[in-house]
């Protein structure tokens, strides 16, 4: 399944990157444009978490560059790329990461808060993902994909312009897991997202536009 690439959002060349004596990854390439959902596939352990860290700026290259709308995440400090992940991106985790101590609105309404910006769409957010009339819940009395529901939720109420998704099913039994493949992938492609989904599982990528396979050797294309 293919979609025509929008603008350029993120473009990584030659990504190399190291802990002591083992490469994790290794001459990484990608090009990804607005509105484009890409699968990385790979068995655990292979660097696909490594590989959505270093994309978010949260660990650094050992080797070439990784762009972002035009900026090379290596020139930047700390701060900026603290400024430049809670304005433009958003991520999905296995575990949910969702907070026991807030309602689930409180929970999707997080990312505005931080930048300061009015919390109403959270509710709307959450209507989006089929959980309206949940919104005053504690998150203790939601099932696992409600959970990844309001993690979807959470990633997309600012408008990123990247997502990072980290085997967000990987929790889920597979009828939920399904389901929250298809919820994510929709609400990507109608807030006009560029995505990437980490997994494992290659039945997961069926929607995807473009998949790859990570490896020793980098990112090889998958039919």
């Amino acid at each position: 399944m293919h979609n025509a690439r929008g603008a350029a959002v993120l473009t990584l060349r030659g990504v190399t990157k190291r802990f002591g004596a083992r490469t994790i990854l290794n001459n990484v390439a990608l090009a990804l444009g607005s509105g484009e959902y890409v699968a990385i596939v790979g068995e655990s352990g292979i660097g696909k978490s490594t590989l959505l860290n270093v994309i978010a700026g949260l660990e650094p290259v050992d080797g070439g560059e990784i762009v972002f709308e035009g900026k090379n995440l290596a020139a930047m400090d700390d701060d900026a790329l603290t400024l430049l992940r809670r304005d433009n991106f958003g991520f999905v985790f296995q575990a949910f990461h969702v907070l026991p101590q807030l309602t689930v609105e409180q929970n999707v309404a997080l990312p505005l808060l931080l930048r300061k910006l009015p919390t109403e769409k959270a509710k709307a957010a959450l209507a989006a993902v089929g959980l309206a009339g949940r919104e005053s819940s504690p998150p203790r009395e939601l099932s696992g994909g409600e959970l990844q529901r309001v993690a979807i939720a959470r990633a997309l109420v600012g408008a990123p312009k990247l997502v990072l998704a980290d085997e967000p099913t990987g929790n889920l039994d597979p009828e939920n897991a399904r389901q929250v493949l298809e919820l994510f992938r929709r609400e990507v492609k109608t807030r006009g997202a560029a995505a990437i989904l980490a997994t494992h599982s290659e039945a997961a990528t069926a929607a995807c536009d473009r998949r790859y396979r990570l490896t020793g050797a980098g990112l090889t294309p998958l039919p």
